[in-house]
């Protein structure tokens, strides 16, 4: 029943093409996100059984922001990085992620550097494309991650720079290349994973390193 409800938020064509949609849309968002903090109060093994069985991960701005009770996700979100589902190891990264933004406490900042942990742990041990399938959708979150805690911007570099490696290392594996001429890699997912962690080390530097807090 709480996956439908999670569902119920989710936004559609229609919702964003028809007039007043959005303003529903809101409304509903925020009946459901009050129902579920209450719930999530009386029964926090219900927060992790539906963090565990998982949801859309574009909801997570929603339930974050929209679910006070949602901190109480940090005391099992380990356990939920050690599951054996790339799925469920972006999800939990991605939570924490959100997370990290709307709660600045030392527990969250702990909980991110587990993640940073955790994937540094699986970048040799994943196959191709199973690397692209854990790092390219984990990538935002860890920008997200920067922005809240700028001291774990350099452990987040230095798994960038670890991935970045282990890429290049595979490609050359694949064929008689050199670190200077990868033109045209052998292994796809490795290009493409190259290619976001680019554009994330940018992300990273505008909004974690450059950005600047005017009070």
């Amino acid at each position: 029943v709480l996956q439908i409800l999670l569902e119920a938020c989710l936004e559609s064509a229609e919702d964003r093409e028809t007039p007043g949609q959005l303003w529903a849309l809101r409304e509903v968002r925020s009946i459901i996100c009050s129902y579920l903090h209450q719930v999530f109060i009386s029964e926090p093994s219900l927060a992790k059984l539906v963090h565990f069985q998982g949801y859309p991960r574009e909801l997570l701005p929603v339930t974050v922001k929209g679910i006070p009770s949602m901190h109480i996700c940090l005391d099992f979100i380990p356990e939920l990085l050690s599951q054996p589902s790339l799925e469920k190891q972006v999800f939990a990264v991605d939570l924490v992620s959100h997370l990290a933004l709307h709660y600045a406490l030392p527990k969250s900042m702990s909980v991110a550097r587990l993640a940073i942990n955790t994937l540094s742990t699986l970048v040799t041990v994943l196959s191709s494309e199973n690397r692209a399938e854990l790092f390219v959708p984990s990538l935002p979150a860890l920008v997200r991650i920067c922005e809240a805690f700028p001291p774990l911007v350099e452990d987040v570099v230095s798994l960038l720079t670890q991935v970045g490696k282990v890429c290049l290392a595979e490609a050359c594996s694949h064929s008689h290349c050199s670190p200077a001429n990868l033109t045209n890699w052998p292994v796809a997912a490795d290009h493409v994973l190259v290619g976001h962690i680019q554009r994330t080390f940018v992300s990273i530097l505008r909004q974690a390193i450059l950005k600047v807090k005017v009070y």
